[in-house]
C-alpha cells in the first residue's frame, strides 16, 4: 500500500517535475510542469502544465532539474516557470530551437494540443490522426505534422532512458516504480549484494512464512528492518534477476 501522504512530503511549490506514465512504458511527458501547490492533508499536488493546472497523486509525477525545459519544445506556454527559466529557454530557443522542433512551421497551440494527448494517454498514431484533422485545414505539411509527432512521443521514452541512466550513479537500490519495484546498481549487481535504499547498508536474503505455509523470499536490512521481495528487485536496465 502506497503512502501518499508521505510521497507527497517529497514535493515543494516551485518544483518542475514530468508526469509518469506506466501503461506506456514508464516513459516521461516530453514536456514539464511546475507544482503550484502542495496538499500534505490530502495527499495531492496541483501541477501546471502547458495545456493547465491539474490536482494530481505524487505518484503520478518526477521531480526534475528546471533546466530540461531548454530540450522542450519552446513554443510551450511557460508563462508559469521562474524568469530564470524563461531567459534560459528563450536563450535556448534562439540559439537551438529550430534545429529540433519545427516550432515556427506548425500553427500556434500544436504542441499543447499534442501535450493534452500525451497525457490523456493518446497513441502515437491516434495522435497524429486527430491533429491531422484539426491542423490539416491551415495547410501544415503532413510530413512536417507526422514528424513531429513521432519525434514527441520518441523523446517521451529517451527522457525516461536518460532518468534512469541519471540513477545509475547511486550507490543504492532505488524505487522506480507503482508497485514499489526496485533497481540495483551495476555494482550492486555484480556482487550480487542489494544497498538498502534508505540507509545504504548491504541487505541480507532471509525466508518470511506466510498464511497457510507459504513463503516469501525477502532482503532484509539489518540496521532498519526495511523489506524488499527478491522478485522486486530488478537490474539496471529494469530487466528481472535471479536473487
Amino acid at each position: 500500500m502506497i503512502d501518499y501522504w508521505k510521497l507527497v512530503k517529497d514535493f515543494s511549490v516551485g518544483d518542475a517535475v514530468q508526469r509518469f506514465a506506466p501503461s506506456s512504458g514508464g516513459t516521461l511527458s516530453p514536456f514539464a510542469g511546475r507544482v503550484t501547490a502542495v496538499h500534505r492533508g490530502l495527499g495531492f499536488l496541483d501541477v501546471q502544465f502547458p495545456y493547465g493546472n491539474e490536482r494530481m497523486s505524487p505518484e503520478d509525477v518526477v521531480r526534475v532539474d528546471p533546466k530540461i525545459t531548454g530540450l522542450l519544445p519552446p513554443e510551450f506556454d511557460q508563462s508559469y516557470a521562474t524568469y530564470d527559466v524563461q531567459k534560459a529557454r528563450s536563450r535556448w530557443a534562439s540559439a537551438n530551437g529550430s534545429k529540433l522542433w519545427r516550432g515556427s512551421d506548425l500553427p500556434p497551440g500544436f504542441y499543447k494540443e499534442l501535450a493534452r494527448a500525451w497525457s490523456q494517454g493518446t497513441g502515437e498514431v491516434a495522435a497524429y490522426d486527430t491533429l491531422w484533422h484539426r491542423y490539416a485545414a491551415e495547410g501544415v505539411l503532413d510530413t512536417d505534422l507526422r514528424d513531429e509527432v513521432s519525434k514527441f512521443y520518441r523523446v517521451a521514452s529517451k527522457l525516461s532512458d536518460l532518468r534512469i541512466q541519471q540513477h545509475a550513479v547511486k550507490t543504492a537500490a532505488y524505487w522506480v516504480a507503482q508497485n514499489r519495484q526496485y533497481r540495483v546498481t551495476s555494482q550492486e549487481l555484480q556482487g550480487r549484494k542489494p544497498v538498502c535504499p534508505k540507509c545504504a547498508t548491504q541487505m541480507r536474503k532471509t525466508t518470511y512464512k506466510m498464511d497457510k505455509g507459504a513463503r516469501m523470499r525477502l532482503f532484509a536490512c539489518p540496521k532498519d528492518l526495511f523489506l524488499i521481495r527478491t522478485t522486486d528487485i530488478l537490474g539496471p536496465g529494469g530487466e528481472p534477476i535471479e536473487w
